[in-house]
């Protein structure tokens, strides 16, 4: 493994980090370096079973107390147990109190009106992070939490529409729930910002956004549950390219365009070059910031019959049927003669899927020939869904592949 790319490697920060686990007895080899050379030499990268391993450790040696416990949703696999201490210490060259800043920069100022529509406790920290980070900026902020929680939309709106909110944070699903919500109750809200997290804003989905909000324009936070808000892109900035906040976080970008990120924040569990699951590209721009171009999720693959079966090649085939690849999803389940179930959720509605589409979607999909021997072999069936058949994790993100095998098979 090579590294084609990175953002700059601050070797004194590094070490003071180290330090301070070092202070506190941390059962775990944490040498310091002396450059980034140094560095890469003493800590390969981990996985998250390496660091699912990490956090065991330091949950059987007492260590995770006294501090906020967070989790990875263990949608597609375990959870990942984290955790944090960072506003026990704010001051004026601490995280939480520069990303206040970042924020009050370049996304949210005291004049808006912010809805956070971002999932409330399931172990996260995105909602309460978001809520800490407004207040002090002054915003007048409406604590939501998701949208479909909530059991009164027309006074949730109401609301809204009552102290004029102007900004929706959420998830792109929560985001799209509440606009739909508005147009079907004829409600009228002043959307100017859509903040969104967790997964992309697709074109088709921004299109009725911009229908109902004209004046709506599209901020994206880069982030995950281990590491917080660590990115932005504004609609000042070159589309995709997400400025980093690289006092805070050291990424690497590998010859595949793997990313490893290292956590300066001194988390309670030390993330050090992290394999964080994504792809993406760090860039260097003429004013020296660094910018992170991000791409999909590493090895969004499957196995059927033996095989392995990449998202990329089910993503080519909707779109050679003339299909939106934009938002879809896979769902692998058992039928009860123990075949493989591979469900292709595409994103339509329910009454478009007829017949000849399937049979056009069936053409392109058997282009993939490992997927078409499992079928052949009779190891596997292939069925369609909507839009409406999508499964959305506790936080509200679309991913696009689930794989139930290891559950009561089912009738498909």
């Amino acid at each position: 493994m090579n590294i084609k790319s990175r953002t700059s490697f601050d070797v004194d920060k590094f070490n003071k980090m180290v330090d301070e686990y070092t202070e506190q007895s941390y059962p775990l080899d944490l040498p310091q370096v002396t450059s980034y050379e140094d560095f890469a030499q003493k800590y390969p990268p981990i996985n998250k079973q390496a660091l699912m391993a990490v956090s065991d450790t330091l949950i059987h040696g007492d260590k995770l107390k006294n501090c906020y416990v967070i989790s990875t949703s263990g949608t597609t696999s375990a959870p990942l147990v984290l955790a944090s201490r960072i506003f026990q210490r704010v001051t004026e060259d601490s995280y939480p109190y520069q990303i206040r800043g970042f924020m009050a920069e370049h996304v949210f100022c005291a004049d808006d009106t912010v809805v956070n529509l971002l999932t409330a406790g399931c172990l996260g920290y995105n909602y309460e992070g978001m809520c800490r980070l407004l207040e002090p900026i002054g915003s007048t902020l409406l604590p939501v939490g998701r949208p479909d929680v909530m059991n009164n939309m027309p006074s949730l709106l109401g609301t809204m529409a009552r102290f004029k909110a102007n900004v929706l944070v959420g998830s792109p699903t929560g985001i799209i729930q509440i606009a739909q919500a508005a147009e079907k109750l004829d409600v009228d809200l002043a959307i100017t910002k859509i903040v969104f997290v967790g997964e992309a804003f697709h074109l088709g989905k921004r299109g009725f956004i911009q229908s109902l909000w004209p004046k709506a324009q599209f901020y994206s936070l880069y982030g995950a549950t281990e590491l917080g808000f660590a990115a932005v892109n504004t609609p000042a900035m070159v589309p995709h390219s997400h400025l980093i906040l690289s006092d805070w976080f050291f990424i690497e970008q590998t010859d595949a365009g793997e990313l490893l990120v290292t956590d300066l924040k001194a988390p309670v569990v030390p993330i050090i070059r992290y394999r964080i699951g994504d792809v993406g590209e760090v860039i260097q721009a003429a004013d020296s910031k660094y910018y992170l171009k991000i791409g999909q999720r590493v090895a969004e693959e499957f196995s059927l019959g033996g095989h392995r079966i990449s998202l990329t090649l089910m993503e080519q085939a909707l779109i050679a049927a003339g299909l939106p690849a934009e938002a879809f999803q896979v769902k692998l389940s058992t039928t009860d003669a123990g075949k493989d179930c591979v469900a292709v959720l595409i994103d339509v509605e329910k009454s478009a899927i007829d017949a000849s589409l399937i049979i056009s979607l069936e053409e392109q999909l058997f282009h993939i020939p490992k997927l078409k021997e499992a079928v052949a072999r009779g190891v596997a069936v292939v069925k369609w869904g909507s839009n409406a058949d999508f499964s959305y994790n506790p936080r509200g993100k679309l991913n696009r592949l689930l794989d139930s095998r290891n559950q009561v098979s089912i009738a498909c």
